[in-house]
């Protein structure tokens, strides 16, 4: 059976593309390519078909390579399994020795930092996070069509306390293990210290800590973009498996091809009187993370001066 027992669940925007590097670089790990699949997340319909991923078949395929089968462990790493309601019940009911990985940063970061992963991706259309942030609240869609609604729901995104308090109703603490983003980059070598001995890897083996996936870049075109992600009906089909293959093909020409699609951009901020609006906004949540990890978030909550 072709299923990974290593599962980096979330949240997006909080070091996973980091620390997926550091476990595929790993003799023991097999980390799939693509990144994240999306394969559990059944109550994300569009998302997962868009990405290619959607049946048994398919899946397991991602696993089945040679260098796949020798591994001690096979792993992967959906950002959005945090906030399905169905991936990790569906995984503990085929692997129930299955461990789960969480990364948790400051909510109003994370927010900022994904509000423009999902302009990228074409889920979001406002550009100004602020105007996002509140029409959001007010349970209103953007004027796009994004792949499914719960990804530009920024408060339930928000809400890491929600997502892990259900995450702990199903799984044993001992299962999972939480990362804090603030020492993940304050201390790179003690955090992969701490999430080596929580996997029983062995210790010889050290990763590079360079950063990954920072918010500094969106695409150069959009209409080659829009093409390529949100296709007409006609080209549906074939733009779905170029992107299936563009994820998982390791042909340095079309890495070199997909770099070039892309440009720098100055990484999003927001002023101070928006980031007290968030941080008040889900405080008593992050309050709660806080009790359930047993970590002192006090700094989370802390609102900046206006």
């Amino acid at each position: 059976m072709r299923i990974p027992s290593i599962y980096l669940i979330g949240a997006p925007k909080s070091g996973t593309t980091s620390l997926a590097a550091w476990l595929a670089g790993h003799p023991e790990i097999y980390f799939s390519v693509p990144k994240e699949p999306y394969f559990w997340a059944a109550d994300y319909p569009r998302l997962r078909a868009h990405y290619g991923f959607k049946t048994r078949a398919s899946y397991e395929a991602l696993f089945s390579s040679a260098r796949a089968e020798a591994s001690r462990y096979r792993a992967e790493g959906s950002t959005n399994y945090l906030y399905s309601q169905c991936a990790v019940p569906d995984i503990l009911a085929k692997v129930p020795e299955a461990r789960f990985i969480v990364a948790l940063r400051k909510p109003v970061d994370l927010l900022v930092s994904y509000h423009r992963t999902e302009l990228v991706t074409l889920n979001e259309d406002e550009t100004d996070f602020a105007t996002a942030w509140r029409r959001s609240l007010r349970g209103k869609a953007p004027q796009t069509t994004p792949l499914d609604p719960k990804l530009v729901d920024y408060p339930m995104v928000g809400r890491l306390g929600a997502a892990v308090e259900r995450l702990l109703g199903v799984i044993p603490r001992s299962s999972v293990h939480f990362v804090i983003f603030d020492d993940l980059s304050a201390d790179p070598a003690g955090t992969w210290s701490g999430l080596a001995d929580f996997l029983g890897l062995s210790g010889e083996f050290g990763p590079s800590f360079d950063v990954h996936n920072a918010s500094n870049k969106t695409y150069r075109s959009a209409v080659l973009r829009r093409l390529t992600h949100r296709p007409p009906q006609l080209l549906a089909a074939p733009m779905r498996r170029l992107r299936q293959w563009s994820r998982t093909t390791s042909n340095p020409l079309a890495a070199n091809l997909k770099s070039r699609m892309w440009r720098a951009e100055r990484r999003p901020e927001v002023g101070p009187a928006v980031r007290a609006e968030v941080t008040e906004f889900l405080a008593e949540d992050t309050c709660m993370l806080g009790e359930l990890i047993g970590s002192d978030l006090s700094r989370w909550v802390s609102v900046p001066s206006r």
